[in-house]
């Protein structure tokens, strides 16, 4: 989602273990000793996905089902661990073969539907939870999410298309076609400019969704003051038709920069360092985030923007985005775009933040950070923090989805 105008989404669902579980065990008699065995192949795949080990858990995975290939559990894992490493086509074809085992596996189903959902393909999302609920009537999450996902699914029929070469713009009529044009003719120039600067580009085409303001809070359920969503498809609201060519330019570079991380990492990468590329690649935003440190409020330290910036006191919410936007930049000066996106790749394997940063950044992180607050705060005295204790401030794992 965006900031006040344009926060970050990473996705809908966690896809870790213990949240699949969890919904396991909501949703029948499935209990962690059936999707964990206590040894063999097929614990040692497990252990490796609950350890975020994932090349090793696909490995291992695979191991297991050459010898058991109907096993709708190992399938399951495999998903996981496709879903994981960005590889979407593997982690659909192991799911929906899980399901067509065993129609009852709920975990499978909630990880299934999502992805069919944030790739666009509502009418597919709708039928597997569907399908899940008739094994687990009442199930709260699919029943919740399939509500919402028909009333999308009736308010997008009457939509219109812009097309691009890369993107496809919906909108609702006649009043927002010109701005629909001007999207697309944006996109097109951040495509090729972001891409050229970090030699990465999208598989496949990123869809965008212009929505009046009641509409975007209807879909997304974001906070007030989020101006923007990337959940699988950039949403934008539009403000009065967001008669600023440049703050429309703004908005929808900063969505696209989480549209093109995403398609490199789905999951793992800190919600700071997610929104701070956002921020610092979109027109005017590292003078942006400089403008706002002149304010000179405490800071925060990044391992309290590892999570949603949803959980932040909206006084701060601002600040988060800056502090993160110089530490992206901070990065790039030092160590260039390619390393910064080999170690996104890393951190989409499951690799150790830490370790990655140091391999990639030729810093460790702690060093990095004392130096980072140092220039932020721009002289030599002991760096201010502002400690904020959330639940999110609590785990160094980042979320899947801005609002995840």
């Amino acid at each position: 989602m965006t900031r006040i105008s344009c926060r970050s989404a990473l996705s809908r669902i966690g896809v870790t273990l213990a949240l699949l579980l969890a919904a396991a065990a909501l949703a029948s008699a499935q209990s962690v000793a059936l999707l964990v065995p206590p040894a063999g192949p097929a614990r040692e795949a497990w252990q490796a996905l609950e350890d975020a080990r994932y090349k090793d858990a696909e490995a291992a995975f695979d191991r297991a089902l050459a010898a058991k290939p109907d096993d709708a559990t190992l399938l399951l894992g495999s998903g996981i661990v496709a879903r994981r490493l960005n590889q979407a086509s593997k982690a659909k074809d192991a799911l929906t073969r899980a399901l067509q085992i065993d129609p009852a596996l709920t975990p499978a189903s909630l990880l299934l539907g999502t992805m069919l959902h944030e790739a666009g393909d509502l009418e597919s999302a709708i039928r597997v939870y569907e399908a899940g609920l008739v094994r687990a009537p009442g199930h709260p999450q699919m029943q919740a999410r399939v509500e919402e996902w028909r009333k999308e699914a009736t308010l997008h029929e009457g939509f219109r298309q812009a097309q691009g070469s890369h993107f496809t713009v919906l909108f609702e009529g006649p009043a927002e076609e010109d701005i629909a044009a001007a999207a697309v003719e944006i996109l097109e120039r951040a495509y090729d400019r972001i891409g050229d600067l970090l030699q990465t580009y999208p598989a496949n085409t990123v869809t965008v969704v212009l929505y009046t303001q009641q509409q975007f809070r209807d879909v997304t359920r974001t906070p007030g003051w989020s101006g923007g969503l990337f959940d699988g498809r950039i949403r934008l609201p539009i403000r009065g038709g967001l008669g600023d060519p440049r703050e429309l330019e703004r908005v929808l570079t900063h969505e696209y920069v989480h549209a093109l991380i995403h398609s490199v990492a789905a999951g793992g990468v800190p919600t700071w360092l997610n929104e701070g590329m956002a921020m610092a690649l979109e027109p005017g935003g590292v003078a942006q985030a400089e403008r706002e440190l002149t304010r000179g409020r405490p800071l925060m330290p990044l391992d309290q923007l590892r999570g949603s910036f949803a959980s932040l006191p909206a006084d701060r919410v601002a600040l988060g985005y800056a502090e993160s936007a110089l530490a992206a930049q901070d990065i790039i000066e030092r160590a260039g775009t390619l390393r910064l996106m080999g170690l996104l790749s890393d951190l989409a394997s499951g690799a150790d933040f830490d370790r990655s940063f140091v391999s990639w950044v030729q810093i460790s992180f702690a060093e990095f950070e004392r130096e980072l607050m140092v220039k932020l705060r721009g002289d030599r005295r002991p760096v201010q923090y502002l400690v904020i204790v959330t639940p999110a401030s609590a785990s160094r794992s980042s979320t899947r989805a801005s609002l995840l």
